[in-house]
């Protein structure tokens, strides 16, 4: 591991233990075309930015959730945002310590904080590997797969995992597990810096996104 990524572990770990009571995050990982905003990307290009919005009508703590996610360095990004119904700060943050070999079958390996079940608050720190093939132009496949502990309590540990399949550059199904519930939707690209999806929360709860991404000059 490189001393970069070294260093980010150490900061985030001080963030975390410091004031887990007051900020939470969430991050839904690699494969989520929601949180990448359709990008087939696992980590964001510095100077990049997407915002997005969730709609959650049916959700308990949470109803709408509104996100800024920035590209920091190549290979480090970040977001902050906003619960409307819970009223509390979010932000997540994550690191690709290897990269993804695209010929071949080499994963690339994140690592990160944020709480990464929907609608929930607990703070977490995890590790996912992920995985993509482009078979043709317009059809591609992304898995993802890791584990997550809750914090302060290291010793519960849970899997997460990811399934992103990719038509016509345009439309993507996908489906995501966060340890508990598996969270299926679609994703449509009408332009090349909007993305619109549909989710069924827990298999069960509709929720809406929308996601806009713009790159500074």
């Amino acid at each position: 591991m490189k001393i970069k990524h070294l260093l980010f572990l150490n900061i985030l770990l001080i963030m975390i233990l410091a004031c887990p009571a007051v900020i939470v995050g969430q991050e839904c990982g690699p494969s989520c075309p929601v949180c990448s905003g359709g990008s087939q990307s696992t980590i964001m290009e510095p100077q990049n930015f997407l915002i997005t919005n969730i709609y959650i009508p049916g959700g308990e703590e949470e109803t709408n959730v509104l996100r800024l996610r920035f590209g920091i360095f190549s290979w480090l990004d970040a977001g902050i945002g906003y619960t409307f119904s819970a009223e509390k700060l979010i932000w997540s943050a994550r690191a690709q310590v290897i990269t993804e070999k695209e010929e071949g079958w080499r994963p690339g390996l994140l690592i990160g904080a944020g709480s990464v079940r929907i609608g929930g608050s607990d703070q977490s720190i995890y590790f996912q590997v992920t995985k993509s093939w482009e078979f043709s132009e317009g059809f591609a496949l992304r898995i993802s797969g890791g584990m997550a502990t809750l914090l302060p309590e290291l010793d519960h540990l849970y899997g997460l995992a990811g399934l992103t399949v990719t038509v016509t550059e345009k439309f993507s199904a996908f489906v995501n597990y966060d340890g508990r519930n598996f969270h299926p939707g679609i994703s449509w690209i009408p332009l090349d810096w909007l993305t619109i999806s549909g989710i069924l929360i827990e298999s069960r709860d509709f929720a809406l996104a929308g996601g806009i991404r713009w790159k500074l000059k």
